[in-house]
């Protein structure tokens, strides 16, 4: 079943008219599908890509077309020293300039972009993993707001028949006014919290529909019940199993601090020469050379090789700072870290205890609600026969109600300490 909504959810139209009844499969591919945060995730991806992939060019040979004409007046009335300007200059050269050795900046900074693109694909992951969990908590809300408006339905429905039981003995005179005066204030009452629970059902759906980047559309169904299994293992006697150092958050938090050690190594690495080779080709003049008659002119046309090295020798200590600078961030990055592992350890201790108290309180809640329903069968039929007072059928079908609201609570409150264990489980 599972694959036949998925099967839908992308091969049909994420709007189509026919459309109406979705499962938690079919909402979660059509949540991820018109994600702008996932967009989003992607294009970080494929920058960080496209930055390494410009590293990877600077160590190629840079080749540069170089032109330019220069004047210089000539001496004695106007004009800088002969001897250097030479009466101005023309060239246009073919420039090109291979790096031999650049400190090892390039590869620490290609080691930087291979984190960034496995970080970014984990943080793309984590965009997905929380959409997905607020996809499966709207759902659930959406499935606990329908259950509630089928139970107040079903509430209002019982308070009709007895407060029509109540006007028939009113008027065989076996019932007082007051019994009935209260009757269908009760009766009102259910009627205003069918209303209410409608309204909170359709706000639901519409966050739901929000989240899944659908327009609203009050026709849509959910084809799913609130009772159905998870698939979540129960609590096992030990206690699960959880390393929340191995989790992806903490994973993703580890690759910052990986990435801070090398910004470390970078500034380091300043101090270290950086040589590089150069030659360019082409035609090179001076303006005094191009003076003279054709016949007697240098031919401008000519080449250079060189070799360039260039390494700080005295900056004032800034190379230094900077490291210390680093050095700070990546300490500052470790004790967040730490910091995260401990909330995560402690989230799903908290989330575990939860989901096992919410187990026991289902547990309780569905003995209670049995004879919670023995009691109001048996407590109407007493009222019917004399045997017992009009208030005490009232409270009967509230505390009936109340029990099955609570058992839909419940239900709701195990879904979705389930779906938050899977997100801080996540690997």
């Amino acid at each position: 079943m599972k694959w036949l909504w998925l099967c839908l959810a992308l091969c049909a139209p994420p709007f189509a008219a026919g459309q109406t009844s979705l499962g938690l499969d079919s909402c979660l591919v059509i949540a991820l599908r018109n994600s702008p945060q996932i967009r989003i995730a992607d294009n970080a991806v494929r920058a960080a890509g496209l930055a390494r992939s410009e590293l990877y060019t600077t160590a190629l040979p840079q080749v540069s077309a170089v032109g330019d004409a220069i004047y210089i007046p000539v001496p004695p009335r106007y004009g800088y020293d002969p001897a250097i300007t030479d009466g101005g200059e023309v060239r246009g050269l073919i420039s090109l300039r291979q790096s031999v050795y650049d400190a090892g900046l390039r590869t620490l900074k290609s080691d930087q972009y291979t984190i960034d693109i496995e970080r970014l694909g984990n943080e793309r992951r984590l965009a997905a993993l929380d959409l997905t969990l607020g996809v499966k908590q709207a759902f659930c809300e959406s499935l606990r707001a329908r259950a509630e408006v089928l139970l107040q339905q079903e509430s209002a429905d019982q308070l009709e028949g007895y407060l029509s039981l109540v006007r028939r003995l009113y008027n065989g005179g076996s019932a007082s006014a007051t019994d009935l005066l209260k009757s269908e204030l009760q009766t009102s009452s259910a009627r205003l919290a069918l209303a209410k629970a409608r309204e909170a059902s359709l706000g639901a759906l519409i966050a739901l529909e929000e989240l899944m980047g659908m327009p609203p559309d009050t026709s849509v169904t959910l084809a799913d019940s609130l009772g159905e299994a998870s698939g979540a293992p129960p609590d096992s006697a030990g206690g699960e199993v959880f390393d929340p150092a191995a989790t992806l958050d903490v994973t993703v938090a580890g690759m910052l601090v990986r990435r801070s050690m090398l910004d470390e190594d970078i500034t380091r690495h300043e101090r270290l020469p950086e040589i590089s080779l150069f030659a360019d080709a082409g035609y090179l003049s001076s303006g005094d050379n191009l003076r003279l008659p054709s016949s007697e002119r240098v031919n401008g046309l000519g080449y250079e090789v060189g070799l360039g090295i260039q390494f700080p020798i005295l900056n004032w200590g800034a190379t230094g700072l900077r490291t210390e600078q680093k050095e700070v961030a990546t300490d500052d990055l470790r004790s967040r870290m730490e910091l995260l592992r401990r909330s995560i350890a402690s989230d799903a201790l908290r989330l575990r205890l939860q989901r096992a108290g919410a187990r026991e309180r289902l547990r309780l809640l569905r003995t209670n609600l049995t004879k919670a329903g023995d009691n109001y069968i048996l407590t109407k039929s007493k009222f019917a026969a004399g045997a017992s007072l009009s208030l005490e059928v009232l409270s009967a079908q509230q505390a009936l109600t109340d029990a099955r609201l609570a058992e839909i609570q419940t239900l709701a409150d195990i879904r979705i300490f389930e779906a938050r264990i899977e997100r801080l489980n996540a690997r």
